[in-house]
């Protein structure tokens, strides 16, 4: 049977997958949230299941090993001789490139090892020789319009002692002047180098190049770019790239790669970059991608998805909020007990999640996130009461400047004083309703273009009002993440609120009679 791409849904960009015997593990960059680095395990390439996280404390992300912000770029997965191995990047500055390690993938992963505080995109590769390999991104505005080479050193994979770091490429791509994303592969005698190009828009793509030695000089593959999108203006799905190539347990070859999905013919998207699946055949030497051979992929792939392998691992994974995919933006609030059911989650009361910027500051922030992951999705919490002073919701969250959000707190007369807010940019508008008794259900309803908000109470919903999904969109907020569906407290001291039966459900897809224009 076909598959549907994509095969992880919502939020998970820059996928770095690998295969270990007959069990496939895939890593996702995670930005200012925490857990960081998701880690997921399959056995046949499209369903795939959270195991567990690599970055789970300041030792891990932080050079001075404390609490401080964070924005996790790019990982880097690989494995040898039963350790696996993670390279990532937090992109702040003073921090830069780390390395982490672990022989339980569900477990917990080492302090970082750090390597360098220069560009991003750190890769591993380890030759037949045993030497390990560190290859990146070197970020250079130059005059001329290029963007920098990827730069390329021996590395202590123990320690993260460099060799001398050594240009690989020109200072501009193979089909482009910006090249990232770099993975070096060995096949037979040849080394591949394989990066993405264009930017992370619609420019994106997958270049390849192959040497005789893993420091070059390159030749490009005669169909560069050999993944992309670039050139269908009109697909649903953009952005194509940041791509990892696989060797499947049953001989097939697959790229693994992030992609965008969006309206018909739009130009914004809200579900971020998400883990597409494309099948690879390889042709006087150079991978060729694409059903058709041409470098695309489509929503329903005409292609038949890997057999599952026997005797693949049975992996042990605890049922926890984070690995049923929530997360908190920056350090998790304390006394968040992660063991309790989506069905009755205590969240402690604490920042602001609204105005809390965690690029700047290093501490707790009210909330819970987890990614919108169809267009369209209903989500839904119960408040059934709250303490005076405390303020519980739920939000349509893009960032601390871009989101919708539905709260409720005490009124003078004891009942629940409801109010929806939206903010882009500098705008904030505020609508507060009458006073209602608790308890009440809070519900957004997200479609292509919009999302409305309601309340519910034996068994009547009350509209509240609605909100532009381009608005919230990444373009409008020119990040990389998608829109997260938000549960947040505050306020009240250290109390905690009460959120039951919290979840995620589809929608009856609604498409408007003409395309959406760009």
């Amino acid at each position: 049977m076909p598959y549907s791409n994509p095969v992880v849904r919502g939020t998970a960009p820059d996928p770095s997958a690998i295969r270990v015997g007959n069990d496939y593990y895939l890593a996702t960059s995670t930005f200012d949230q925490l857990p960081g680095v998701t880690i997921r395990h399959s056995a046949d390439l499209v369903h795939w299941q959270i195991v567990g996280h690599a970055i789970t404390r300041p030792a891990q992300y932080r050079r001075d090993g404390h609490p401080g912000p964070i924005v996790l770029f790019a990982p880097t997965l690989r494995h040898h001789d039963g350790t696996f191995y993670l390279a990532c990047t937090n992109a702040l500055p003073g921090e830069g490139n780390f390395l982490v390690s672990t022989t339980d993938i569900t477990g917990e992963w080492s302090d970082a090892v750090w390597i360098d505080d220069q560009g991003f995109d750190p890769s591993l590769f380890r030759d037949d020789d045993g030497t390990w390999y560190y290859t990146r991104r070197n970020l250079q505005f130059r005059p001329d319009g290029f963007l920098g080479p990827i730069v390329q050193a021996t590395i202590d994979i123990e320690t993260g002692e460099l060799g001398e770091l050594r240009d690989i490429t020109e200072p501009h791509g193979f089909a482009s002047n910006d090249i990232e994303g770099p993975h070096l592969y060995k096949m037979g005698d040849w080394y591949y180098l394989c990066s993405a190009e264009g930017g992370s828009w619609h420019g994106h793509m997958q270049s390849i190049a192959r040497s005789r030695s893993p420091w070059g000089p390159f030749e490009h593959g005669p169909q560069n770019p050999f993944l992309t999108h670039r050139h269908l203006v009109a697909n649903r799905i953009q952005t194509i790239g940041h791509a990892e190539l696989i060797d499947a347990a049953d001989g097939t070859w697959w790229a693994l790669s992030l992609g965008t999905r969006h309206p018909r013919m739009a130009q914004h998207h809200n579900l971020g970059r998400e883990t597409f699946l494309t099948p690879v055949t390889w042709v006087d030497g150079w991978p060729v991608a694409g059903v058709r051979g041409d470098g695309t992929t489509d929503l329903e792939v005409a292609a038949q998805q890997p057999d599952p392998a026997p005797g693949t691992r049975h992996l042990t994974v605890q049922d926890t909020l984070w690995n049923r995919g929530w997360k908190t933006i920056g350090a998790a609030p304390d006394g968040l007990d992660p063991m309790c059911p989506d069905s009755a989650i205590l969240l402690p009361c604490s920042a602001d999640p609204l105005e809390y910027r965690a690029g700047v500051l290093g501490g707790t922030c009210g909330a819970l996130i987890r990614p919108q992951s169809e267009d369209d999705q209903r989500f839904t919490a119960t408040v059934t009461e709250l303490a005076d002073g405390a303020v519980a919701g739920v939000a349509a969250f893009a960032d601390t400047s871009h989101y919708y959000a539905l709260t409720c707190e005490v009124a003078p007369d004891g009942g629940l004083l409801m109010a929806l807010t939206k903010r882009i940019d500098d705008l904030t508008t505020r609508v507060e309703l009458p006073a209602t008794p608790a308890p009440v259900r809070l519900v957004i309803d997200s479609h292509e273009t919009s999302y409305s908000f309601a309340f519910r109470q034996d068994d009547v919903e009350t509209v509240v009002g609605q909100g532009s999904a381009r608005l919230i969109s990444a373009e409008t907020v020119q990040w990389f993440v998608g829109v997260h569906w938000m549960l947040l407290a505050s306020g009240a001291g250290e109390g905690s609120v009460r959120l039951e039966d919290c979840t995620v459900t589809p929608l009856e897809p609604t498409r408007s009679a003409s395309p959406v224009p760009f």
